[in-house]
């Protein structure tokens, strides 16, 4: 028998699964494209996946718009990364987390992140660069548990591998 504090971890964890995955409406072992799709849904536009070098240090962020949404994942993350970083950008995006208004995008990750575009411009159009900690907390307890959730051995997961190698969904 485990240990009773392994024992609540255990069913804590087993509750939260069972929420998300209601409250996405997913299957009991959906496919992150599964989860991808349900967040769209429920935002009511399309979430795109672009995978491309990210400066180091960057993972992944998400872009809100109102004609979509974007999830950037790091090219040269291991394919388990990349995982979680799409579970943790869809957790703040789901959420309807917003950005702190006081954060601001500094000249040199504006430029590793958007190149030729002026940073005063790339601040212009996205206002704001980070959550508060409570929101980062959220996504990343929530994220984690949405992961494991998923049943990344089920074939269409290959194709989305092959997505996020390619930077697109279209499982």
């Amino acid at each position: 028998m485990p240990a009773p504090l392994a024992w609540s971890v255990w069913r804590m964890r087993r509750k939260w699964a069972r929420r998300i995955r209601k409250d996405l409406a997913l299957s009991a072992s959906p496919t992150l494209q599964e989860a991808i799709d349900a967040v769209a849904a429920r935002r009511g536009r399309p979430v795109k996946l672009i995978v491309e070098p990210l400066p180091i240090r960057v993972s992944g962020y998400c872009a809100q718009g109102e004609a979509a949404d974007y999830i950037h994942v790091d090219a040269h993350a291991s394919a388990l990364l990349q995982y979680q970083v799409v579970c943790h950008e869809l957790i703040h995006l789901f959420r309807g987390h917003t950005p702190e208004a006081h954060g601001t995008l500094d000249d040199e990750t504006a430029e590793a992140l958007f190149g030729t575009i002026s940073p005063d411009v790339v601040r212009l159009v996205l206002g704001r660069d980070r959550y508060d900690e409570d929101a980062e907390l959220e996504a990343e307890i929530i994220g984690t548990v949405l992961l494991q959730c998923l049943d990344l051995s089920q074939s269409g997961n290959e194709a989305l591998t092959a997505s996020l190698e390619a930077g697109r969904t279209g499982v």
